[in-house]
């Protein structure tokens, strides 16, 4: 049965059950998040605004928009639904969406540490076999380095650049391609995407 918050089209996201699978669950969740328009909650953005309301029986009574609260509260049962129940039960003291997604990150991200040593040494030590297109191991290197990016461990393009040519065939006709990009592109133009075109 689908809420009403979601249609038959909407993906669901993977249930967060360890680090390992944070990662892939951040970006679902806050596709997910987007698309139901409470993403601004989660992230800390939408706050909720405190307003003064004059009341006849109470003067300099305060209350908050409804509206923030709907959201907060939509934008938290969406993550609530997509984590795992274990997890459910450290989370349930965290009211709002954004003290919610902030320990949720707290828990996970020290495991990013690790994840984000093997992907940079998974980016550093690829090789193209020349056994598949150029492009799908072009498209690999990117997949590592959106990846490092996400975990907020940004790659300089050159240095990407530099991954891409050392990860070439060590071939007479591959080695007089990284020669002439090497010895041709400007220094300020040498990025991933110049060699990579």
């Amino acid at each position: 049965m689908l809420s009403n918050t979601t249609s038959a089209n909407t993906p669901t996201c993977p249930t967060l059950i360890r680090p390992s699978n944070f990662q892939i669950w951040k970006l679902q969740i806050m596709m997910k998040l987007w698309r139901e328009k409470v993403l601004g909650v989660a992230l800390g953005t939408d706050i909720c605004l405190i307003i003064p309301v004059t009341s006849l029986s109470i003067p300099g009574t305060t209350t908050t928009v409804p509206k923030w609260t709907e959201w907060n509260e939509r934008a938290c049962r969406i993550i609530q639904d997509s984590i795992h129940d274990a997890l459910l039960l450290k989370m349930e003291m965290h009211t709002t969406t954004w003290d919610l997604s902030d320990v949720l990150l707290s828990i996970h991200q020290a495991s990013n540490l690790t994840s984000s040593f093997y992907i940079f040494q998974q980016l550093f030590n690829s090789t193209w076999s020349g056994g598949s297109a150029i492009s799908e191991h072009i498209a690999l290197l990117w997949t590592l380095e959106a990846h490092l990016a996400g975990m907020k461990f940004v790659v300089d393009s050159r240095l990407l650049a530099f991954i891409l040519l050392n990860s070439l065939l060590k071939t007479p006709k591959w080695n007089m391609f990284t020669y002439s990009v090497i010895n041709t592109v400007k220094d300020s133009k040498l990025t991933f995407y110049a060699v990579e075109t």
